[in-house]
């Protein structure tokens, strides 16, 4: 393997890693899921990277010209990425369930939610971040075949670390305890409205709005 593809696949790696962040991924899916049974977390782990994976795999494949196609600028992908996440971290913070109820816990109950795909799948894993990472690193593969093959084997080890790092949040979980967790939830939400914020801020800025 050539110098030069070596290190854009390293430097694609990291950009993937650093913007699905496994880490940030699997103590929001603790948080969320801290009611849930063992086999449903474990559904909603897996079912959740698979349409983070899908999502992020038609961007490296089509980003680029699908958001042409229909108008959509990556700052204003960002900006309601960040809108969502607000709200979800509100919720967190006042420890309100996130999504709608299981259609298996009927009418009237608290059964678990499914958020498998919000915001699980989107937008915490595949976030504006992660997507905007996928389109430039693939538009920098010029349409090379093998260049980008190994790209999306590299965004697939990425999304198996991160399905890996959902997996093993139970655990931690259960170290933490009751107490535990609500302490780190609380803190989890505030952080993550200060992150959603940011995304905001950023969209807006790179839309050129506060421009002079």
């Amino acid at each position: 393997m050539a110098p030069p593809l070596s290190a854009f696949l390293l430097a694609s790696f990291v950009a993937f890693f650093v913007t699905v962040n496994p880490i940030k991924s699997a103590a929001v899916f603790a948080a969320l899921t801290e009611r849930g049974e063992p086999a449903h977390r474990r559904s909603m782990a897996i079912k959740s990277v698979a349409i983070a994976a899908g999502i992020l795999v038609v961007f490296t494949l089509f980003g680029d010209d699908l958001l042409r196609f229909i108008g959509i600028s990556l700052p204003g992908v960002r900006v309601g990425g960040g809108i969502l996440l607000m709200l979800v971290s509100i919720d967190i913070v006042f420890g309100r369930s996130i999504g709608p109820p299981s259609p298996a816990a009927g009418p009237g109950t608290d059964g678990p939610s499914d958020i498998a795909v919000f915001p699980i799948a989107t937008p915490i894993i595949a976030g504006p971040g992660a997507i905007t990472a996928v389109t430039v690193r693939a538009s920098e593969a010029n349409n090379d075949i093998l260049t980008t093959v190994l790209l999306l084997a590299v965004l697939g080890s990425v999304m198996v670390l991160t399905l890996g790092a959902l997996l093993a949040a139970t655990t931690v979980r259960r170290w933490l305890g009751e107490t535990g967790m609500n302490v780190v939830t609380r803190v989890l939400g505030i952080l993550l409205t200060a992150l959603s914020a940011e995304m905001i801020l950023q969209g807006l800025k790179e839309s050129g709005v506060f421009a002079r």
